[in-house]
């Protein structure tokens, strides 16, 4: 007798088997038999690829913006210090803040706040090099890795930044702090600290960009 069996794969789609049932001696109804757990095997360990390729994606990258996720983003900022050591060239940190957003989310409401998150995370995408690293660091606090870069070239991509979101995003702008490794900086946690105190600083102002001097 000849059927069809249609089973589910671990990611949630079809997987057609083909099963042949027929009166062969044991030895050969043992080798089909074989045959199609492989085929189902083969099928299933696929699948089970693309879903942890999947969940992988989930638990690096933000939800909603797309960019790494705070842990993440730290774990590359960790790596690319240990590698600028040994290479000898510097990285800046551009912590970034959106001004008035919490007014902007009462306002609006959350729906509204959410779309403009992802249109601050293009614009970051649109502004910054292939080589550099985004992450999320929190609500509307977004970091952002440069790497072979110091504060002037920081400065520069940060101006475009704050121009971009001037004339692009309604009743937000942005405050950013800047800090490089290794003038400012020896570790990622001391990086990060300055940059985040840096932009509590522009923030006083408001649509400002603070650089460290020390």
């Amino acid at each position: 007798m000849d059927s069809r069996w249609i089973g589910m794969g671990v990611s949630c789609f079809i997987i057609w088997i083909w099963l042949i049932v027929c009166g062969l001696p044991d030895e050969q109804s043992a080798m089909r038999f074989v045959v199609l757990v492989a085929i189902i095997q083969m099928a299933a360990g696929y699948s089970l690829g693309i879903y942890v390729n999947r969940l992988r994606q989930m638990a690096y990258h933000d939800s909603l913006t797309g960019v790494l996720v705070n842990r993440r983003f730290l774990d590359r900022l960790i790596r690319e210090i240990r590698q600028a050591k040994n290479q000898h060239y510097p990285i800046t940190l551009l912590f970034i803040d959106l001004d008035n957003f919490k007014q902007f989310n009462d306002c609006h409401g959350h729906m509204e706040g959410d779309r403009l998150l992802c249109q601050f995370a293009s614009i970051l995408q649109a502004n910054v090099r292939d080589q550099d690293t985004i992450g999320r660091w929190g609500g509307e606090e977004f970091v952002v890795l440069l790497k072979h870069a110091d504060t002037n070239e920081a400065l520069a991509i940060g101006k475009r930044i704050q121009e971009q979101v001037r004339e692009t995003l309604s009743g937000v702008t942005v405050s950013i702090g800047v800090a490089s490794y290794p003038m400012h900086a020896a570790t990622a946690e001391e990086l990060t600290h300055k940059a985040d105190m840096l932009m509590y600083e522009a923030k006083k102002k408001k649509d400002c960009m603070v650089v460290a001097t020390q």
